[in-house]
C-alpha cells in the first residue's frame, strides 16, 4: 500500500473496522434506563420526571437526555436506538481524531486503534450513558481550537458542562486561558459562550426541580463519609484502572508530560484540566463502574497526543504502518466477536466491577438482534420483567404501585408511569438523598435507612415520617410536588439550598438554626 493510496482509503477502512468493533461490544447499562424512563415520561406528557408525582432531576446529563429524546420519540424503542446513536457519536469522534486533529493520517489511525483497543473507551463508547456525546464534543472542541475559532470552542466547552457538570473541572483551565488571552471585547463573548448554556439550565432547574444540581449529586456526594475514606476508595479506583487498562493509563501520563513540555499553551491548559479531573475523581471516591471516569480523560489524552509530533518511526515507515494497523484491528475484532457473553459480575474489587459483563447477556447488541429475529420482540432483562409485572398489576388495579429497590433503571422504565419507586440508594428520592448514607455502603451505592412512616405514606400528597425529619420532608415535598409558584415553595427551596438542614453522620439531623 503506497502512501497516496493510504491517504485516500486507509482512514475509511480503519473507521469501518472500528465501527464493527464498537457494534460488536455495544450494550446498555441499567443506569441508562433511568434517563430513558425520564425521556419516556417526557414524550408521553408527564414532564421531565422519574416518578410522575414529583419533579426530581435523576440524570446528570441534560444535553444527552435532550439529544437522545427525538430518536427515542421516533422509535419508542430503548436498546437498539440508544446503542446505534451512541456508536454513531463515537465514530464521529474517532473520525475527527484521525482526520481533523492528528498531525498525520497514519498517526491518527494508530490512535483510533488505541481508542477501540482500550477497554475503558470502547466499553463506554456505548452503555447508554453520556460518554459518546462527550467524546464528540471534546473532539470538536480540540479541532476548532486549532482552527483559531475560540468563540465556537468556548460554546462547545459550555455544552460539555451541560452534558455533565463535573466536566467543568476538565475544561475549566482551557476556558480561563481563552478568556485571559482574548481581547477585552472578545473576552466577554468567550465567557458568555462558555457559561450561558449552563446558566440557562441551572435557572430552569431551580424553577422546575427546586435545585440547580441533579439529585444524584446529593445522593453520591452528600453521604456523610469522611474525606480520607473517599480518597482511599478513589485510589482503589485508580489502581483498578491501571490494572485493567494499562496502555491507556500510560498514554494519559505520556500526553500530560508531552503537553507540559510542548510550550503549546492550549495543550498545557488541557493537560492541567486532565490532571485536575483525575484528582477530583479520586477525591470523590471514584465510581463502581470500572474505567468509566477514566474514559473521558483517556480520550482527551489521545486528542492531545494527536497534536504532538508523530513518532519518527511512524513517519519513516508509513508503508508498513497501514497494513499493521488493519491487521491488529482485524485480530481485535475476531477476539471480541468470539468472546463468550457475560452474565455474571466478577467478584467486586472494592465495589468496582465490569458492569458490561453483567448486562451484555441481555442488553448487548448481539442478544438484542437475536431476540428480535427469533421472536420479533425486544429481549428484556429479568429486572425489566419485574417492572412489566408491576406495570400489569398497577393497570389491573387502576392505582399506583410502590416498591422499594436500589435497581431503578430497567425496573422503572418497563414499570411505566403508575409504578412509584422508592430508591433506597436515593438517586431518585430527594428526601433520602439529604440523609446520611449507612456506613459500609458500596461505592456508588450509598444505602439510606428509610425513616419510620415514610414508605407507608410516600404516595400521599403530604407523606409523613418521624417528628425530627418532618420539617425536611415538608420542604422537599413543597419543592418537588407543589405547583411551581405555590405559596411557601420558594421558602422551602431556599432552606434546602442554603444549608438550613445539617446532618451529623453519627448523631442524626440537626436544625440549621441551632
Amino acid at each position: 500500500m503506497n502512501l497516496r493510496l493510504s491517504n485516500k482509503h486507509f482512514p475509511g477502512l480503519v473507521l469501518s473496522l472500528a465501527a464493527i468493533m464498537l457494534l460488536s461490544v455495544a450494550w446498555v447499562s441499567d443506569d441508562a434506563f433511568i434517563t430513558l424512563r425520564v425521556i419516556d415520561n417526557f414524550i408521553n406528557g408527564w414532564g421531565l420526571r422519574y416518578n410522575v408525582i414529583e419533579r426530581v432531576q435523576v440524570y446528570t446529563h441534560p444535553l444527552w437526555l435532550f439529544f437522545l429524546t427525538p430518536f427515542y420519540a421516533l422509535t419508542r424503542e430503548a436498546l437498539l436506538t440508544t446503542m446505534l446513536v451512541s456508536v454513531g457519536l463515537s465514530l464521529g469522534a474517532l473520525w475527527l481524531l484521525a482526520r481533523r486533529i492528528a498531525v498525520n493520517i497514519e498517526y491518527g489511525c494508530l490512535l483510533v486503534l488505541v481508542a477501540v483497543a482500550s477497554g475503558s473507551i470502547s466499553q463506554f463508547a456505548t452503555s447508554g450513558l453520556e460518554t459518546p456525546l462527550t467524546f464528540l464534543l471534546l473532539a470538536l472542541l480540540v479541532a476548532q481550537l486549532y482552527q483559531n475559532k475560540h468563540g465556537l470552542s468556548a460554546a462547545l466547552a459550555g455544552l460539555l458542562v451541560l452534558n455533565r457538570m463535573d466536566l467543568a473541572i476538565l475544561i475549566g483551565p482551557l476556558v480561563v486561558y481563552l478568556a485571559f488571552k482574548a481581547q477585552r471585547g472578545q473576552r466577554w463573548r468567550i465567557i458568555a459562550a462558555a457559561f450561558l448554556p449552563v446558566l440557562i439550565w441551572m435557572i430552569f432547574s431551580i424553577i422546575y426541580y427546586g435545585s440547580p444540581f441533579p439529585n444524584t449529586a446529593y445522593a453520591k456526594l452528600g453521604t456523610g463519609y469522611g474525606t480520607g475514606e473517599l480518597i482511599l476508595q478513589g485510589l482503589h479506583y485508580g489502581e483498578n484502572f491501571l490494572f485493567n487498562d494499562p496502555l491507556l493509563a500510560l498514554l494519559i501520563g505520556a500526553s500530560v508530560l508531552g503537553a507540559l513540555r510542548s510550550r503549546d499553551q492550549l495543550l498545557i491548559a488541557f493537560a492541567t484540566g486532565l490532571l485536575l479531573y483525575i484528582v477530583y475523581t479520586i477525591a470523590i471516591g471514584g465510581d463502581f463502574m470500572s474505567g468509566r471516569f477514566f474514559a473521558t480523560p483517556g480520550f482527551l489524552a489521545l486528542c492531545l497526543l494527536a497534536r504532538l509530533p508523530a513518532p519518527r518511526w511512524l513517519l519513516t515507515r508509513t508503508k508498513l504502518v497501514a497494513p499493521i494497523i488493519i491487521a491488529i484491528l482485524a485480530l481485535l475484532l475476531v477476539a471480541r466477536s468470539t468472546q463468550a457473553p457475560g452474565g455474571a459480575v466478577a467478584k467486586a474489587d472494592y465495589g468496582i466491577v465490569d458492569e458490561r459483563s453483567f448486562y451484555y447477556l441481555y442488553n448487548g447488541l448481539p442478544a438484542v438482534l437475536n431476540g428480535w429475529l427469533a421472536t420479533g420482540e425486544e429481549p428484556i432483562h429479568p429486572w425489566g420483567h419485574r417492572g412489566t409485572v408491576l406495570r400489569a398489576l398497577a393497570e389491573q388495579n387502576r392505582k399506583p404501585v410502590m416498591v422499594i429497590t436500589g435497581t431503578i433503571g430497567m425496573r422503572g422504565y418497563y414499570g411505566g408511569p403508575m409504578l412509584h419507586i422508592m430508591d433506597e440508594l436515593a438517586l431518585a428520592d430527594p428526601f433520602l438523598a439529604r440523609l446520611p448514607a449507612q456506613p459500609g455502603s458500596r461505592v456508588g451505592h450509598y444505602l439510606r435507612a428509610i425513616p419510620p412512616g415514610y414508605s407507608e405514606t410516600v404516595l400521599l400528597v403530604d407523606p409523613l415520617t418521624n417528628d425530627a425529619l418532618q420539617p425536611l420532608l415538608n420542604d422537599v415535598v413543597l419543592a418537588t410536588r407543589a405547583p411551581l409558584f405555590a405559596d411557601g415553595r420558594w421558602g422551602a427551596v431556599w432552606r434546602l439550598l442554603s444549608g438550613h438542614y445539617r446532618w451529623g453522620y453519627a448523631s442524626g439531623p440537626e436544625s440549621g438554626d441551632r
